[in-house]
Formats: structure tokens, sequence, C-alpha cells
């Protein structure tokens, strides 16, 4: 996120996955996800570091406070859109921003406000359509092994040829076997049947492509290069296709 800004910008920055092994001679932007922390500026020895944090998301009906996780990738994707708001490379990442949240375990457990908030930002400001499953192009079917692929291919089919009862109707039916398993959460399977993510120039939506993306990490057996490619490739593409 923070080196599109920068690209954008014309700044100069180096990368390093070892930060603690790094000489700093500069200001370090230290992106941490190991345990929940505050957002930190040491101006002694210039170091930001970027720790997950508990924020106030939404308040409920009952005035209550909807408290979620904000996690490092959304935190330095807003440093992006404060660097260079009108960046080519940061508008085109800036879907991204939302993944931290999606692909941390809170979301198998129940409603992430922090989750839903970005998420309807993102639509507000016009960076991300948020469609049903039958509207994504290209959609992961390797993702949930336990649906049928082809069924998805009728229901994608005869999608628009629906009015809303029966889209709801066919939609539930077909993600039924889910709802047996433990995994996914029911907040998550709302999330893969509606609420699929998709930049207006994306085939394959974000919760696919973050798919592939875990995948492809597991299956590297040179983790470092693959991650430096793929930051690479997200930077230069805003997109892992």
């Amino acid at each position: 996120m923070i080196e599109s800004a920068l690209i954008d910008l014309g700044r100069p920055y180096s990368r390093r996955f070892s930060p603690s092994s790094v000489e700093n001679s500069g200001t370090l932007i230290d992106i941490l996800d190991t345990h929940d922390a505050d957002i930190i500026w040491n101006s002694e020895e210039a170091i930001l570091s970027l720790n997950p944090t508990i924020v106030h998301a939404l308040d409920g009906h009952k005035g209550d406070g909807r408290h979620g996780r904000l996690s490092p990738v959304a935190t330095a994707a807003s440093l992006m859109e404060e660097l260079s708001p009108d960046g080519v490379r940061s508008i085109r990442l800036l879907p991204f921003s939302i993944a931290g949240n999606w692909l941390h375990d809170a979301m198998d457990q129940t409603y992430d406000p922090v989750f839903t908030i970005i998420r309807d930002y993102l639509q507000h400001i016009g960076r991300i359509n948020v469609v049903p499953l039958p509207k994504v192009p290209d959609p992961s079917v390797e993702m949930l092994p336990e649906l049928d692929p082809f069924l998805l291919e009728g229901l994608t089919l005869g999608w628009n040829k629906m009015d809303i009862e029966d889209q709801a109707r066919s939609l539930s039916t077909y993600f039924l076997p889910l709802l047996s398993s433990e995994r996914p959460s029911t907040p998550r399977i709302e999330e893969l049947g509606w609420h699929r993510i998709l930049a207006p120039d994306w085939s394959r939506d974000l919760a696919s492509q973050l798919h592939d993306l875990s995948n492809d990490w597991n299956r590297s057996d040179e983790v470092r290069l693959f991650a430096s490619r793929t930051v690479d490739k997200l930077v230069r593409t805003g997109r892992y296709e």
C-alpha cells in the first residue's frame, strides 16, 4: 500500500521482510501483525510501527459501541490515501485495504464491524462493487470444495432471469451444504454469497484472489522471494490474477 503511494510520488524507498536486521538510515515503517497494540511513532529513531489495533467502528441500535480489529493493511491503506489520494497505483490497490480483516479469523467468529465499514466506504467512493457470487465473472470454485461448480454455472446463467426472491432462494439453497460445517462461519458465508468484492476492472473477486495467493504461498519453496514478487505484482497491477 505505502509502496504504491511512494512510487506515485516518485519517492525512493527500500523494502525489507526482516525489519529487525535493517540498519535504519531514514524513516522506517515497521508493519507488524503479531498482537494487538497501538500504532506507535518513535520520533527519536524515526520508526513508525503499524500494529493491529482495536477501534470503535459503529454504534449499535441501543447506543452500544461496536469494536473491532483494524488490521495493519487497513492502516497502511489510510497512509497511502493520505500520501497519494489521486495516484494511479494507490487508487488501483485500494480495494486490498480490506484484505487484512478478511484474512483474520475474527470473520470466522462473529460479525466484524470494521470489515463492514471499510467495505461500505470503498463502495461509497466507487473503488469497489459489491455483488452476489453469480455476478462474479471468474470466482475461485476451489475455495469452497463442498459446493458443486456445475450448479454455480447454472445459477449464473439463469441469475438475470430471476426476480429478487428467486435469487435469494436459489443462492441460499446453493450454500446450504456449508451450514453443517464448522467453517466457514455464517458471517463469512454471507459475504461469500452476497457481498463479493470486485474492483471495476477485475474479473476475479477479492476473496478468490486472496485464496489463490494463500495457496501459492503455501506451495512456495522460497517464501521470501514469493512475497517480494507478489508485492511487486500488486503494486504494478493492483490485483492477484
